[in-house]
């Protein structure tokens, strides 16, 4: 009896101790998204015929080894993905001018164009939306994936910090490239810091 009882207490403690690491995970490792970012979101995206069911967010003022790429649904009011995301050859600078190498910040258009690049990789093309990235066609700023980029959470994509996998694109981890591939078009994407 004493030996059962014994067995009962173990495993009520794992379950405590696995509930506890889910919380802990989802807290350190699932962005928030502002409410008023998300209702802003969904009335300009009704305003211009974009997807009003999902959106994607990406909060420069994080550390590029954070999870600052957040795939939302704007619907159920949750990050259905979110991954690390590298930028411009400056993580602090911004511009929307050709040949500065760095990222623009603003809504842009996600469109349903898909190419390739010509390190292989597939990509996504998006229009800058206003004046701070209207430029991002001109200048080829994407939405591609990298291998350098991963999805272990907590891990900061070394090669991210040694040299720029960005010169203004929005580089993120494989999985969270598919994910975005497949939502309906057009959609925003809102970078800001």
């Amino acid at each position: 009896m004493k030996k059962a009882k014994h067995i009962v207490l173990t495993l009520l403690m794992a379950c405590v101790l696995i509930i506890a690491g889910v919380l802990t995970y989802n807290l350190l490792y699932t962005p928030s998204v502002l409410n008023w970012r998300v209702a802003e979101a969904l009335e300009f995206c009704k305003k211009h015929n974009l997807n009003t069911n999902y959106c994607v967010f990406v909060d420069f003022s994080k550390h590029p080894g954070k999870k600052r790429y957040v795939l939302y649904d704007l619907e159920d009011r949750e990050v259905v993905y979110s991954s690390v995301c590298a930028n411009g050859l400056n993580r602090n600078e911004f511009s929307n001018v050709e040949g500065s190498n760095l990222s623009s910040l603003g809504k842009y258009e996600v469109t349903s164009i898909v190419g390739r690049m010509s390190i292989g990789e597939e990509c996504i093309i998006i229009n800058g939306l206003e004046s701070t990235n209207n430029n991002a066609r001109k200048r080829q700023i994407l939405i591609h994936s990298y291998k350098d980029v991963y999805y272990n959470p907590g891990t900061y994509p070394i090669n991210v910090f040694r040299k720029s996998l960005s010169h203004g694109c929005f580089v993120i981890d494989k999985r969270a490239f598919r994910k975005t591939k497949r939502i309906a078009k057009p959609m925003l994407l809102w970078a800001y810091r």
